[in-house]
């Protein structure tokens, strides 16, 4: 019985996990669930009947069931993301899966080098490119960069390594272009800190860090506040600890996770992408 609803509160804290946005695939949801359910000892038979009984239960499952997960499985093993060790056991995860779960999982920084200059990065992309030009924005975003405007973006890190095969891939030379804002970074009459605060819109981000703070007083810390952590930090942008206002949760929130993560992803590879 013990097994049966710790089960049912991982599958749900699962179906939370990928409706917030840390899991964009139903295999890398997946992946993860099948090293934390083994590390529960949860017999492999029991695992249909149960989510089923998860399913029911829990309206945040309407977007997953047990057909999902199953197939799922399948397209793993097919990748060769997991593989059979012995009949009724879970599979067990690959290389080839451990690393890509590590390219999902965002690493916490915990240096943030940063020279005290500000950057710019300007495109001018035709309307017949505009795919590349919607790819490029979403790029923009998952290394750091904030819209200043809708052409116009601004990060603390000068990008122009980071950025020049995504050019390269997609030719867009002469459409961008990067420039220096200089130590000081400011524009206008809006000093660089404020602008920090509204290009990146961290108050919204922070109150996501406090709602994180009020849910796990009530229990103790576990693997699955760790991945509600992780959607979090996926959607920060780490920005240099000396832009950050004095009110900012983000590093308070690693503190209070970061032996649990680090426990529990110490099995991935690194690669540098992992706290």
């Amino acid at each position: 019985m013990k097994k049966k609803k710790a089960i049912t509160r991982v599958l749900s804290r699962a179906a939370l996990a990928l409706t917030e946005g840390l899991f964009s695939h139903s295999v890398d949801m997946t992946l993860w669930l099948l090293v934390y359910l083994g590390e529960l000892s949860i017999p492999f038979h029991t695992y249909g009947k149960t989510w089923r009984a998860a399913a029911a239960a829990d309206r945040l499952l309407y977007r997953i069931n047990y057909d999902v997960i199953k197939n799922a499985m399948i397209t793993a093993r097919k990748h060769r993301y997991i593989k059979s060790v012995r009949r009724h056991a879970w599979p067990e995860i690959t290389e080839e899966g451990k690393q890509r779960l590590a390219r999902v999982i965002p690493f916490y920084d915990t240096k943030r080098l940063w020279d005290g200059r500000m950057h710019l990065v300007i495109y001018d992309i035709p309307e017949r490119q505009r795919d590349d030009r919607w790819m490029l924005r979403e790029y923009l975003r998952r290394i750091g960069c904030g819209r200043l405007q809708d052409s116009v973006w601004m990060t603390p890190y000068n990008p122009i390594d980071t950025l020049r095969s995504f050019i390269a891939d997609h030719a867009l030379g002469g459409t961008i272009i990067i420039s220096d804002m200089g130590k000081d970074g400011s524009i206008g009459e809006e000093d660089l800190r404020g602008m920090i605060v509204r290009v990146y819109d961290l108050e919204a981000l922070n109150e996501r860090y406090e709602d994180w703070f009020d849910d796990t007083q009530s229990y103790d810390v576990d693997q699955w506040s760790v991945v509600r952590f992780l959607s979090i930090l996926k959607d920060d942008p780490q920005l240099p600890f000396s832009l950050l206002p004095p009110w900012w949760k983000g590093d308070r929130a690693y503190k209070k996770v970061k032996d649990i993560l680090k426990n529990y992803v110490n099995s991935l590879p690194t690669g540098g992408k992992l706290a």
